[in-house]
């Protein structure tokens, strides 16, 4: 409990008032040496038991207004005061006094701000009152005398402390008299809150003019008139912190508490908040960077397909699918920052060519996408035209070179009548966009269903079959990336693998996971995928050798869609049966933030009954930020595994490296561990590990490889390997 050079539990126990520490069940926790003097009784006959079971009062009045001022407590969060009340309570041997207290009940809160006790401090004034209602005897004046000064020493350094407490209170906390609402009292955070203004007996009105149009002073008029409180969370509020200055943007939370007298009459109001001004800046910031692509701030595709699935009306809808052609000359060319550059003068041109109810994003690459909602064929045909012409006037000068791009687009139109379907016209405008860079690019194709080359590029794109027969047949393979503890010695003896996957077609060619993941969860074969690659990770793992299975983790990829369902609890029910080696509590499923929140209390219901049996849980591609912790609260998770754009982002971009830290350090807080996705370099790792993440993943730490050689063999950095990166490592979900 030292601290600065100070011992307050020494204070403590030193403090000439009696105090003890209950928790909120009223149990003892801790009490001062004063205390045992005036209950007459030893700490450890205290510590443990109920304050009623040990002093259960006179009667029940007694114990009734004692009980109510701990309920009001707990009620209010604020300290409550009893003034010369009588409680008798009876000392060891049986005899009962009568006494006169003056008690003091403050609450104590946790770091979170949580109530997790209250201080009680209860002063015995029966001496005190005797003085000043019975003359004293001559021979007893001296003694009663300095038992009132110290009764009255005691009672000024309580308020004083009070006082203390209140001013250095870290919420800012202030008290309103009347209609008027008359400052009264105000701590030094509110203070610091307005501009150090002279407020004290003057109307709020007066000195917080600023307020009245933002619609603060109405509010506080309602909690007045209705004795109902009013709670506000991030409320925007401008004020002037200097005299003359402008005003100046805050976020704060907000409680306008109605203040009763003894007929439930409003006589004033307690306000009291936080000034969560940058903890609301960083979650809009967090939010911002998971919703957009970091390069062009245009909407990545999670956001667009996330804003696709809530357009309304019945259409009909327009979808332009647009791919750069000649953007590889310029990074082979150039390099990459001349081809960021390209990429960030085209998202102008199609910026403002959109209109203003387009839905356009990045899907990646060189791939952008635009939803033009309620918009005929014919239109969305003209403004893929426009893009096209607009794009292809762009002259591009790098180092004293020109160099030009030009735009392909395929247009498909969809609607929300029954029957229709979003993936189905993505998958329509994808295959013309292809057809139309094949047949010279620089060209705009319409994509429909009846046009005989769409059909035969939509057949060529379709993955189902080949996948169906992959599982059949047993050609899905297995390789593992080892997870890399970032605090544990070296030479740790436990191993954590990502099982990765991928598909040997029957000409023994390998396909990556995006060759066949977007086609099983396009076409409902996810979950089959899903239970094959489980059930073959299983039995690998159970096929270890003992000394070597007791030291490994896996980590397995998991769909929203297989998560939730029914079937997938027993189907992993019955191979822990028929595999009594496999340990639980070494598997790792690994769910998408997406899929996760899409459907949190299914998702939470599913994690709850498998976490039982004793699998964990990581909640992959995570970057949503603050309104991300908010549904992980819901989430048996113990993993975050960092979004890798996020965390490559850190080596150019200091904001991101705030932004990291910042889902590391809240993380923290919530008893989750971290993992750091995409650590591809040497130079990326080096700015990651101070940091503070429990765990790294990526090429500078270990190439994925076949599961059989990841675990066995040696660890192996990305050195020549780039063939592998190509072929193996996709989009793993």
């Amino acid at each position: 409990m030292a601290q600065s050079g100070l011992d307050y539990r020494a204070i403590f126990d030193a403090w000439p008032a009696p105090a003890a520490i209950l928790d909120v069940e009223l149990k003892y926790q801790a009490c001062n040496v004063s205390y045992e003097a005036v209950s007459r009784r030893s700490r450890r006959d205290l510590v443990g038991r109920a304050l009623f079971e040990i002093f259960p009062g006179g009667d029940h009045a007694q114990k009734e207004a004692l009980m109510r001022s701990f309920r009001q407590v707990a009620r209010t969060g604020k300290p409550h005061h009893i003034t010369n009340a009588a409680y008798d309570f009876t000392i060891p041997g049986g005899q009962t006094l009568a006494r006169k207290w003056t008690t003091s009940n403050i609450p104590l809160f946790s770091a979170s701000g949580e109530l997790n006790g209250i201080l009680h401090c209860p002063l015995d004034t029966t001496q005190f009152d005797r003085t000043r209602s019975t003359p004293s005897a001559p021979d007893e004046d001296g003694q009663k005398a300095l038992a009132v000064r110290a009764a009255q020493t005691v009672l000024r350094s309580e308020g004083d402390r009070l006082h203390q407490l209140f001013q250095q209170a870290p919420g800012f906390i202030c008290v309103l008299e009347g209609p008027r609402h008359v400052y009264e009292l105000a701590n030094d955070a509110y203070y610091q809150l307005v501009g150090h203004r002279e407020i004290i007996g003057h109307p709020l009105a007066e000195v917080l003019p600023e307020v009245i149009f933002q619609g603060f002073l109405e509010k506080l008029d309602r909690v007045y008139q209705t004795g109902e409180p009013f709670i506000g969370r991030a409320l925007p509020i401008k004020l002037q912190l200097v005299e003359g200055a402008p005003l100046e943007q805050k976020y704060i939370d907000l409680i306008y508490q109605p203040i009763f007298n003894e007929v439930h009459e409003v006589t004033g109001i307690f306000v009291q908040g936080n000034d969560v001004t940058e903890a609301h800046t960083l979650a809009q910031e967090v939010a911002f960077q998971a919703a957009h692509d970091a390069l062009t701030g245009l909407l990545n595709r999670r956001e667009f397909e996330r804003r696709t699935g809530e357009i309304e009306g019945a259409g009909p809808h327009a979808l332009l699918y647009m791919d750069l052609d000649h953007f590889k000359i310029v990074n082979d060319r150039c390099g990459h920052a001349a081809g960021d550059s390209v990429l960030k003068e085209v998202t102008t041109t199609l910026s403002g060519l959109a209109g203003e109810n387009a839905i356009l994003a990045r899907l990646g690459g060189d791939e952008f996408a635009l939803l033009s909602p309620d918009s005929t064929i014919e239109t969305a045909v003209e403004l893929a035209h426009r893009m096209r012409r607009a794009v292809r006037s762009i002259s591009f000068v790098w180092k004293g070179r020109r160099y030009g791009v030009t735009l392909s687009v395929g247009v498909a139109a969809f609607s929300n009548a029954p029957g229709a379907s979003f993936e189905d016209a993505l998958g329509l405008a994808d295959a013309a966009c292809f057809l139309a860079k094949e047949a010279g690019r620089d060209r705009v194709k319409l994509g429909l269903a009846s046009d005989e080359d769409i059909w035969r590029q939509l057949e060529e794109m379709d993955n189902a079959t080949r996948l169906k027969d992959a599982i059949r047949e047993d050609r899905i393979i297995l390789h593992g990336q080892r997870i890399v503890d970032m605090t544990a010695a070296a030479g740790s003896p436990v191993r954590y693998f990502e099982v990765l996957s991928c598909l040997s077609d029957p000409e023994g060619n390998i396909v990556a996971p995006s060759g066949f993941i977007p086609a099983a969860e396009r076409f409902g074969m996810i979950e089959a995928l899903d239970r094959h690659i489980v059930a073959k990770a299983f039995a690998h793992f159970a096929a270890l050798p003992d000394d070597v299975r007791s030291n490994v983790g896996y980590f397995i990829n998991l769909s929203g869609i297989t998560l939730g369902s029914v079937g997938f609890r027993t189907f992993v029910e019955k191979l822990l049966t028929e595999l009594p080696s496999v340990n639980a509590s070494q598997i790792c499923f690994e769910v998408t933030e997406t899929a996760a929140i899409s459907d949190v209390r299914r998702s939470a219901e599913a994690m709850r009954v498998l976490s039982e049996h004793g699998f964990r849980f990581a909640l992959d591609d995570f970057g949503s930020g603050m309104a991300s912790f908010a549904y992980l609260r819901q989430l048996p998770v113990q993993f975050v595994k960092i979004d890798g754009d996020f965390v490559r982002a850190i080596l150019d971009d200091p904001a991101s490296s705030i932004i990291v830290e910042s889902v590391i350090r809240l993380a923290n807080c919530m008893g989750i561990q971290t993992i750091a996705e995409s650590v591809e370099t040497r130079e990326l790792l080096a700015k990651l590990q101070p940091l503070g993440t429990h765990f790294a993943q990526g090429f500078a730490l270990h190439v994925p490889e076949e599961l059989n050689s990841a675990v066995y063999g040696p660890n192996k950095t990305d050195r020549g390997h780039s063939g592998f990166r190509s072929q193996v490592i996709g989009r793993r979900r």
